[in-house]
């Protein structure tokens, strides 16, 4: 009875007054609802209580017993400007503008910051102009010796400014929720990915976390959940990684080498607690015990992301520790070979790093471009995503320059990373779209618009239909569309990727399979990569458990592959790239066979040139692998076989593949093999594997040279075990 009689006095409340009108928490208008009214008013005071505080976690307390007493007085302009502060500083920042708009039109009074907090819901959905507006009339409101918030209010106008020119030139991208298999209705946030974009580590707050804790965000503790695809599928279900990754604390994907095998991990209470560790996969699938990177990168302060480089010798970090240009800065360190420890932390300079904060970072396989977030730089409001190239000369780095609308918005875009390729990008946002509190999506990089075709004379009648471009999805609803010839692929792929696409360091992505040369099954080998160029070993990428490899590398170069296993013998080729490669897949496989008795194989990378028996530089990567597999076997003898090509006389060839398979002999002696263990004989020209007939009939002389290069090969032939 009493519920009817408050409906009836609110409906006659209304009808007088209007809608829009403010209706107080005056007890002497609820007379006949005391008791909710009286639940209501203790709702607000401990609402207030939390509200008056100040941070987020005690405003999302504030917001819940708000939320109960609006459920009895709706009309409140107080009660609106409180709720729609809270949600300004939640993670559903966009339900603020309802309530700051409604306490703004019943109240303009009602608070003397309602304009700068509307004014920030406007600019958050996408309204800068009116946004501008408001921050403008709060300025002129402000007292004229409080420069300090004139100049942030300056701050949020030039990040208005900077949205409406941003929206003006959207860029031409394609932005997917990466669907349930990695979302759900609990946040997923933090995408780390494997440069060929087959596997995604990223953090989740579910019931399933390992410590099964819940903190004061009313989530549970974060734990790192992985998902694997293969080439034109979809991620697979995820499935969390489990310990040593996850422990009973909040631990959180960081960045992960390109190779997707060593992945580096926050661990930590709160966030003004944590370190960073690193832990490597082992050839079984498991992970190592996290280690800690180091007293040079981990403080008292907070660490809260990095990324490898594709080497893993450098490490670019983020930190608040003492001694920077703002809040959080962007760090680099180096690997020490000789101590094994990361070393000395050197913060990157005022072109990057603001008075602001600046986050997330990630370092491009390509070893030159860095990405991170900034509400420092030409941002719209909130995180933006930048990027910078380092001139590999100078060491300088260039301006860091917006990726633009709509992969930036006005509220936080962080923890941005991109795929060997740079065809796609990650990143975690809450869109109203989402499965969630937080989801992760896939930005598709479409390139610059293309004209339509248009058809002449001699085409009339057999013109190709053209396709509607790809929509452009931006965060506050908005699409626009075009008629343009779709040069696509189904896959989303592009070959005009950005506006500036001669300005960014190029790379393609070599992968394969190393597998038993019997079963055909894929092993863990591992791969070693030489730049024939510069005999600069490039990496030792061990391959999956399923034998699996992936790697980025500069087109345009010429690399000395090596795959060689535990208690298999030796494969390797020579991999001659050009300029055409760049933004593509090549597939080299590898087979390996057990070492025994009787087994043989060629050391096709130890090189030698025309006419010499030296060895060259890059040569001792091939013959470091020799030398472990004869340490693993301490009583195996073996002969190096050496061979020549047809190039002069018999006798001369003979005695030059002696003296090759000779130097190579000494090279093991030197690195410890016993020489009773190491037998040489030189067959000289004798076993062409290219024959003369089919060196004749190739076409360009770089291809004979090729041919003549894989005669000129040492052959290990093991005697016995």
């Amino acid at each position: 009875m009493k519920k009817l009689l408050l409906l009836t006095y609110l409906f006659a409340f209304i009808s007088v007054f209007g809608q829009d009108k403010d209706i107080p928490f005056d007890k002497r208008l609820f007379q006949d609802q005391k008791t909710e009214f009286q639940e209501a008013v203790r709702n607000i005071k401990e609402g207030d209580f939390h509200f008056f505080d100040g941070s987020n976690a005690d405003l999302t307390d504030a917001l819940f017993h708000y939320l109960r007493a609006q459920e009895f007085n709706p009309y409140s302009s107080v009660l609106n400007f409180k709720i729609g502060v809270c949600y300004l500083y939640t993670n559903r920042k966009f339900k603020a503008l309802d309530y700051l708009k409604f306490a703004y039109k019943v109240n303009p009074d009602v608070d003397e910051n309602i304009r700068f907090y509307l004014a920030q819901a406007h600019q958050l959905n996408g309204d800068f102009e009116r946004a501008i507006e408001l921050y403008t009339e709060h300025k002129d409101g402000i007292r004229s010796g409080d420069q300090i918030q004139r100049l942030f209010i300056n701050k949020k106008i030039k990040e208005c400014k900077t949205g409406i020119e941003l929206k003006e030139s959207p860029v031409r991208v394609w932005i997917d929720n990466l669907g349930d298999s990695i979302n759900s209705k609990y946040p997923e946030f933090s995408p780390v990915i494997s440069a060929d974009n087959r596997v995604l580590f990223y953090t989740a707050r579910r019931p399933d976390s390992q410590g099964d804790k819940i903190d004061n965000t009313g989530y549970h503790y974060e734990d790192v959940y992985q998902s694997k695809r293969t080439f034109g599928t979809d991620w697979g279900n995820s499935t969390n990684v489990g310990g040593p990754v996850n422990t009973k604390s909040h631990d959180a994907t960081v960045g992960l080498a390109p190779d997707g095998k060593s992945l580096i991990i926050y661990r930590g209470i709160n966030a003004k607690n944590g370190d960073l560790y690193i832990t490597r996969q082992q050839d079984d699938g498991s992970w190592e015990e996290p280690v800690s990177l180091g007293e040079n990168i981990n403080t008292k302060f907070h660490e809260s992301s990095a990324s490898l480089s594709f080497d893993e010798k450098t490490l670019y970090f983020v930190s608040d520790q003492p001694g920077g240009f703002g809040q959080h800065d962007i760090y680099v360190s180096n690997w020490d070979e000789e101590k094994q420890m990361w070393g000395e932390a050197e913060n990157l300079g005022s072109t990057i790093n603001t008075q602001f904060e600046e986050k997330g970072v990630f370092f491009h396989s390509d070893g030159r471009t860095l990405y991170f977030s900034s509400d420092g730089h030409n941002n719209m409001g909130g995180l933006d995503v930048f990027k910078t190239t380092l001139d590999p000369e100078t060491g300088e780095w260039s301006t860091p320059e917006n990726l633009g609308y709509p992969i930036s918005t006005p509220d936080d875009d962080i923890y941005f990373v991109v795929t060997g390729d740079e065809r796609y990008a990650y990143y975690s946002s809450f869109r109203q779209d989402g499965f969630g509190e937080k989801d992760i999506y896939k930005i598709t990089f479409l390139g610059p618009k293309k004209e339509p075709l248009l058809a002449d004379a001699k085409m009339i009648g057999s013109t190709p239909p053209l396709k509607k471009s790809p929509v452009l999805v931006n965060f506050f609803g908005a699409k626009e569309t075009d008629i343009v010839a779709d040069n696509s692929d189904e896959n989303g792929s592009n070959d005009n990727k950005t506006d500036n696409d001669n300005s960014r360091p190029k790379v393609f992505i070599l992968k394969g399979t190393i597998s038993d040369c019997l079963t055909k099954q894929g092993i863990p080998a591992t791969l070693s990569v030489t730049n024939e160029r510069t005999g600069e070993k490039i990496k030792d990428l061990k391959a999956n458990p399923d034998g699996t490899y992936t790697i980025a590398l500069t087109p345009g170069d010429k690399y000395g592959l090596t795959a060689s296993g535990n208690g298999y013998t030796i494969h390797s080729k020579t991999l001659t790239s050009t300029k055409k490669d760049e933004n593509t897949e090549v597939i080299e496989n590898f087979e390996l066979c057990k070492v025994e008795a009787g087994s043989s194989f060629a050391l096709r990378n130890i090189y030698f040139d025309f006419d010499k028996y030296d060895l060259r530089v890059q040569a001792s990567n091939e013959l470091d692998r020799l030398v472990k597999i004869m340490k693993d076997r301490p009583t195996m003898i073996i002969e190096l076989g050496g061979h020549t090509d047809r190039r002069g006389s018999a006798d001369y060839n003979l005695r030059l593949s002696k003296e090759r398979a000779q130097i190579a002999k000494d090279y093991l002696v030197k690195k410890g093999i016993s020489a009773d263990r190491i037998r040489t004989k030189g067959y000289g020209e004798t076993q062409l594997e290219v024959s003369d007939e089919e060196i004749s009939a190739m076409k360009s002389r770089k291809e004979r040279e090729a041919a003549h290069q894989l005669n000129r090969r040492t052959i290990v032939k093991v005697i016995s075990e």
